[in-house]
Order: C-alpha cells, then sequence, then structure tokens
C-alpha cells in the first residue's frame, strides 16, 4: 500500500515538474517572442566578432551566448588566445554611461564543442542593452533613447530588435525604445538552457552624450564631445516628436501657434509653494497663456513642449523636454536655496550645445525662509534623520552644497528636494528679459536661413567685340532656397597685357565693360555670387 503511494507521488512530483518547466518555457519564449526563437541545432557553435569605434565601441557578434540560468554571457571559442580576444572588449559597454564597470561586457568562455549544451537559437539582428535610469526622463533621453537613435542609424539595418538585458522590469517610458525597435525583455534564469544571437550589437554611439554624472570620485559637468552639434539632438528629438503623431497634435486648439510656455508642476518634491501666484504673475508680465504639465500623458506632454515658446521648472529631470524646444525658445531653470546653478548644468549645457540656439537662464532661491526642508523623507529622498544631530544641524545650516561626487550625498539630496516659495517678480522679470532675446534670436535665425554660402554660378560666357568684353551668367542653383531677395555679383577681370585687376559689382546676370577693353588683350575673369555678406564660389573663365 505504501509502495503504491510513492510510486503515484513519484508520477505526480515527475509530471508537475514537467509542467513547472514546460511554464517558465513558454512563459520565457513568450517574453521574447515566439518570432525571435528558433530550435536549429546546425548552427555554427563558434562565436565570431567584429568591433569598430574606439570612444564609443560597438561589436557585432555571431554566434554569442547567453546563459540565463546564470546572467551571464558566453562565448564559445576554439583554440585562439582567450586574452587576446579579452582585450578587444575593452571599454565595450551594454550603455553609453562606460565610466560604470556594471555595464561591461565580461563573457566567459567555453569551448566550441562543450557537450551537454540546450540551446536555442535567437534569430535576427540584436542590440543587446541596458537602460541607465528607466524612470528618469532625462536618463532615458540622454543615456539611452538619443545614443541608440544613433546607434541604429549608424549600423543602417531596418529589422533591428532591442533585448534589455537589464533587471528592470517594464517602465513608463518605454515606449520611447519601443518607437524606433521591436522591444523584448530579459529572459529569466529558471532554466538551464542557453540563448545563442546568430547576429547581436553590443555597444552605443555617444555621438549625442553631453553630460556625466560625477562618478568615481568626479563631480558632474559637461563631457568633452567636439562631435555634438544641435543636428544630433535635433535629428533623434523630431523624429521622436513625428512618431508621437506631434505633427498631427499641431492642429489642437492651444497648439496651432507658439503663443504659451509651460510650466513644468512638481507634485512630490521640490514643489513651488507659490505655483498659482507665479502663473498670474507669468501671464500678467508676459502677456502669453501658461500651460500646467505634470503627469500628463508623455505623448502630450512633448507635443505641448514642441509648440511652445519655452519651459519654466524647478531642476529637474523634466527639464530635458528642452530638448524637443524650437531654436529660439527659451527654458528657464529654478533652482532651491543652496544649490549653487554654476555646479548642476545638464540643462544649460544642452541650451549652449552649437546650433541649439535656445535661450537659457536660471534663478537661484537666496532666501533661507522661502525654504521648506523635508528632514523626515527617507535618506534616498533628501532626509537626514538617519543622521547625527551634528551632521544634521551642519546641513541645515548650509548657505551652498559642498561639491560632491555622485550619487547619495546627504547634503545635495537635502537641498535639492526642498519645496521653494519662489519670487515671482523676479522669475517673471528674467522670464520677459529671456523672451526679449529669443524674439530678437527669431529675427536673426530666420535671416539666418539665407546663411548659406551661394553655388557656383551657371552658364559663364564672354565674349569681345569692337573693345567691348561682354558677360553673361546664370544665377547658381542654391540661390532658389535662399530668402533673400538682394543677389550681388562680383567680378573681378585682370588684364594679362596691362597687368591691372578691377573689381565690379552687378546685380543682373550679365555686364558689359568698355573702359579700358582692348580685344587682343587676354582676360582672366572670377565671378561669385553674394548674399547677406556670404560669397559664393568662384567661377572663372578665360576670355
Amino acid at each position: 500500500m505504501h509502495c503504491g503511494i510513492l510510486a503515484v507521488s513519484n508520477i505526480l512530483v515527475c509530471v508537475l515538474s514537467i509542467y513547472i518547466y514546460s511554464k517558465f518555457t513558454l512563459e520565457d519564449m513568450k517574453l521574447l517572442g515566439e518570432e525571435w526563437i528558433s530550435n536549429n541545432s546546425n548552427e555554427s557553435m563558434l562565436t565570431m566578432h567584429w568591433c569598430f569605434g574606439q570612444q564609443s565601441k560597438i561589436c557585432h557578434f555571431q554566434s554569442l551566448c547567453y546563459y540565463p540560468f546564470e546572467d551571464q554571457f558566453v562565448y564559445m571559442i576554439d583554440s585562439s588566445a582567450i586574452n587576446e580576444v579579452k582585450s578587444s572588449f575593452h571599454s565595450l559597454s551594454f550603455s553609453s554611461v562606460n565610466e560604470l564597470d556594471v555595464f561591461s561586457f565580461v563573457p566567459v568562455f567555453l569551448h566550441q564543442n562543450s557537450t551537454r549544451l540546450n540551446i536555442r537559437w535567437i534569430h535576427g539582428n540584436v542590440i543587446l542593452f541596458k537602460r541607465f535610469k528607466p524612470d528618469n526622463l532625462m536618463h532615458v533621453l540622454h543615456d539611452d533613447v538619443l545614443p541608440l537613435y544613433h546607434t541604429i542609424k549608424l549600423l543602417g539595418h531596418e529589422d533591428l530588435k532591442l533585448l534589455f538585458m537589464d533587471d528592470h522590469s517594464q517602465e513608463p517610458y518605454d515606449s520611447l525604445y519601443k518607437i524606433f525597435a521591436d522591444v523584448k525583455y530579459k529572459p529569466s534564469g529558471k532554466k538551464q538552457e542557453f540563448l545563442c544571437f546568430k547576429s547581436a550589437f553590443i555597444g552605443v554611439s555617444s555621438v549625442s552624450k553631453w553630460y556625466q554624472y560625477g562618478y568615481h570620485g568626479n563631480v558632474q559637468g559637461p563631457v568633452s564631445n567636439e562631435e555634438l552639434t544641435a543636428f544630433y539632438l535635433q535629428t533623434a528629438a523630431n523624429s521622436i516628436a513625428s512618431k508621437l503623431k506631434c505633427a498631427k497634435n499641431s492642429d489642437n486648439q492651444h497648439m496651432s501657434v507658439k503663443d504659451y510656455l509651460v510650466l513644468i508642476s512638481r507634485t512630490e518634491t521640490r514643489k513651488i509653494l507659490n505655483e498659482e501666484e507665479l502663473i498670474s504673475q507669468l501671464k500678467l508680465i508676459t502677456k502669453m497663456n501658461i500651460l500646467v504639465i505634470s503627469d500628463n500623458d508623455l505623448s502630450e506632454i512633448v507635443c505641448t513642449v514642441v509648440m511652445s515658446r519655452g519651459i519654466i521648472g524647478m531642476h529637474g529631470a523634466s527639464l530635458i523636454l528642452g530638448l524637443f524646444l524650437k531654436p529660439g525658445s527659451i527654458l528657464i531653470e529654478l533652482f532651491p536655496y543652496a544649490i549653487n546653478p554654476d555646479n548642476y548644468t545638464p540643462y544649460h549645457t544642452l541650451a549652449d550645445i552649437p546650433g541649439m540656439s535656445i535661450i537659457y537662464r536660471s534663478w537661484r532661491n537666496m532666501k533661507k525662509e522661502n525654504s521648506l526642508a523635508h528632514p523626515e523623507y527617507s535618506p534616498e529622498g533628501g532626509g537626514i534623520k538617519h543622521l547625527s544631530e551634528e551632521i544634521q544641524a551642519g546641513i541645515m545650516d548650509q548657505i551652498e552644497v559642498p561639491l560632491h561626487s555622485c550619487c547619495s550625498d546627504p547634503s545635495f539630496l537635502f537641498h535639492i528636494n526642498q519645496d521653494t516659495i519662489v519670487d515671482v517678480e523676479k522669475v517673471s522679470e528674467i522670464t520677459l528679459d529671456a523672451l526679449t532675446d529669443s524674439q530678437q534670436k527669431d529675427k536673426t535665425d530666420r535671416k539666418s536661413v539665407s546663411f548659406m554660402e551661394p553655388s557656383v554660378v551657371k552658364q559663364l560666357h564672354c565674349s569681345c567685340i569692337d573693345n567691348k568684353l561682354s558677360l553673361s551668367w546664370e544665377r547658381p542653383w542654391n540661390i532658389d532656397f535662399v530668402n533673400d531677395d538682394v543677389i550681388h555679383y562680383k567680378i573681378g577681370i585682370q588684364s594679362r597685357m596691362l597687368k591691372t585687376y578691377k573689381v565690379y559689382v552687378v546685380n543682373d546676370y550679365s555686364y558689359t565693360l568698355e573702359d579700358e577693353i582692348d580685344c587682343f588683350d587676354t582676360y582672366d575673369i572670377w565671378i561669385n555670387a553674394e548674399t547677406n555678406g556670404i560669397q559664393g564660389v568662384l567661377k572663372y573663365i578665360e576670355c
């Protein structure tokens, strides 16, 4: 009787084990997507890779494997020297925040003829990537989405898939990643099988990176990136806005013209305590509508910012929305008491990137009595109750947070998360000043549309009859794209006999010279177009 029960129990345990294993397997396959998976056992088990780039290295792998059970990548090798292969992975990172070792690619090595390997193949071109801080919009855009956008463009594949290899779950801003690629999440480690990639990429472009956060004892600040111009940011931002249907949404009532400013309202920490008063004063001084955004839908927020004249808000992640501002817009950043704007400049740096043309202003609360501190908050949120009374007193008496590295300085966290009564008159004043500069810059920028170098004139001809030198030409082709009706043509003429050189400026497409012209002479002639003081390419003819 007992034997029978034991036998039945063993069968039940066996069936249950198979069910659980199958359940986990099915869940992981569903997570990755069945269209990603195959069981082709004829694939080569020799991993190969090719890398390019130095500051932002990107490597292409064939037959790279991942072992979820140990959360490690596996490089299948033959008799090659492992150290030589390892050295090629120096500075290869799953993230643009490549100064952190946690994002470094460090595989383990197995011989390609290793047995007892249960393998599932992932087909297609897959980018293996780790999100930095997927719950923070600043980090999502600056550290993840912009680098991924330019990596995808660089690789040139239209069918790229994106597999998150971090331990974060699905986050609210994941929709931004999904704009550009088919996104899946790291499979769990509940089964002992290898996932091997037919074609995988590790590493991202850093061409759009402008800021670092002060790791390894450094202080935060701009990065040295000589390649970076507004082109790399605006092309990505415009693509995001287009994918979010902002062009379509621009027909909405408040988005048809840029007649409003956006105030970013914080509802948990770093609040503006007199927000309504600030809104009223801004409306009065600027004669503009003030739209308040806080927990709105991300698409709605981006599209609202795109069509605005600018952003006003406390220092925080949402100011990264300045990325979507049009040239000539304003960005007003407010800082709590004891926080020096010169030490925290991700958005000031953004505004100053060549070609962004954003008018930046900052305001700093200099009155302690206009701050509401929260020593009772958690340590991560700026609370200091866990510290000794002496240290607490020292922090609360500070008039400026000392320079510090990332990321848990209690003094910084305490002061940055204060609520603030802002000086509404001063903030309105600097906002109006920025708008005045913006209007002036807008005129300059509209004029600068024609600040392009005219191309060479076309169909240049010359003839000399009766000691009259006649010239004719057609206007450069790109003049049609210049918003300037005044086009001048500079003509330089050199006589080989007289050794003289004369310059003439005309507005027509032909010109005849009679002064000191001898048809038995030979003339070297140069002509170029000029608009807005910009001289075009010279065209030469011998006559």
